[in-house]
């Protein structure tokens, strides 16, 4: 089983999960579908190296 973390909240996921978003050639796993929707808005903001994700 392979993990990712959620770029949004900082949470290790399983990366098997339908949670997921492709972004500039890059798949991205989330924990929950508001994170996914979050990220989906607004993806800069949490790739962005400055951000801390807050659980």
């Amino acid at each position: 089983m392979a993990y990712a973390k959620d770029p949004v909240c900082g949470m290790e996921v399983d990366t098997s999960s339908d949670l997921k978003f492709e972004y500039e050639g890059e798949t991205y796993y989330f924990c929950s579908r508001g994170c996914r929707l979050d990220f989906e808005e607004d993806p800069e903001k949490y790739l962005d190296p400055e951000y801390e994700p807050k659980m």
